[in-house]
């Protein structure tokens, strides 16, 4: 009898557990970017700057006339011959962090991809090429990019 009590009681303690886990909201979780637009134009000038921006040095990228990002550069790696990366933490946005890779091709063109996040904001940005070849900031809500890996 014993046995079946304690049973039942683990059983009631696991199902509890899962439903306070299955209830946890967003509550928690605010929108970084919303004063700002959904897209910002973005020139290469502006990407490639970023790349001669030291560890340790406080940089400040204007994106538009709108939207700058200031912030401390915490690295800047040539991880490949064709793969340079670098990362910026913002306090001006509550440590939400830039990152950016200039990525060398083949035919020696040179490409950029990136994003500004927060692991606890609904919302980004992350760096999009249209066909033109033009950059521009793409608004995005974190929910639809990043796994919740809590539990």
């Amino acid at each position: 009898m014993k046995t079946i009590f304690t049973l039942a009681c683990m059983l009631l303690m696991g199902l509890t557990t899962s439903t306070a886990f299955a209830q946890a909201t967003d509550a928690s979780k605010k929108n970084l970017f919303a004063a700002f637009p959904s897209k910002i134009d973005v020139t290469n000038n502006t990407l490639q700057n970023l790349f001669t921006a030291m560890p340790g040095e406080k940089i400040s990228i204007a994106f538009d006339s709108q939207f700058t990002f200031t912030g401390m550069v915490i690295s800047n790696e040539m991880k490949y011959q064709n793969l340079q990366c670098v990362l910026i933490r913002s306090a001006q946005f509550d440590n939400a962090l830039l990152q950016v890779s200039k990525i060398t091709n083949n035919d020696q063109s040179i490409s950029f991809v990136g994003r500004i996040i927060h692991q606890n904001a609904l919302d980004g940005y992350e760096i999009k090429k249209d066909l033109a070849n033009n950059y521009r900031l793409q608004k995005f809500e974190t929910k639809n990019i990043l796994q919740d890996c809590s539990y």
